[in-house]
């Protein structure tokens, strides 16, 4: 992730038809979180956080797993610092790392002729093992080395 983007306005990528209502879904949401933990952009993160929260197979399986989004929010506000949410105008924007992730898993379902899926987004985050994601679950007692094969198996 030498040469990153510039962030963009969520609603670019709403407006994509190659990501699954559920990973639209999800994205809302991660903006709502964003806000609400007075950052900049949506990363992957915020991500996280509300994919854990959701009602999803996804979900439910972090959770399931061990993950709650009480801790992994805990774990965000205390590595990532934060602007006091006044401050933070505009419109929320998709932060250049996961900017990138999102759009590589586009380009590979685009090419196999699916859609983005909540579990491709999640194994991406994983995959990215310097990433906040990997380090969240990590440091919330999550095994991610175990959970990767589930996830693969919720893929559609």
């Amino acid at each position: 992730m030498s040469s990153l983007p510039k962030p963009r306005p969520l609603a670019t990528l709403l407006a994509d038809d190659g990501y699954a209502e559920e990973v639209k879904t999800v994205l809302r949401m991660s903006a709502a979180e964003t806000t609400r933990l007075g950052h900049r952009f949506i990363g992957g993160e915020h991500v996280l956080i509300t994919a854990i929260a959701s009602d999803t197979p996804t979900g439910a399986l972090l959770r399931d797993r061990g993950a709650s989004a009480e801790q992994a929010r805990s774990r965000v506000e205390f590595i990532v610092p934060h602007e006091p949410a006044l401050l933070v105008g505009g419109e929320v924007r998709v932060g250049p790392r996961l900017l990138v992730l999102l759009e590589d898993e586009a380009t590979v379902a685009a090419a196999m002729e699916t859609l983005v899926t909540l579990p491709d987004v999640l194994l991406a985050l994983l995959r990215d093992r310097e990433g906040l994601p990997s380090r969240v679950l990590d440091e919330c007692g999550v095994d991610t080395r175990a959970l990767t094969p589930r996830l693969r198996a919720l893929q559609k």
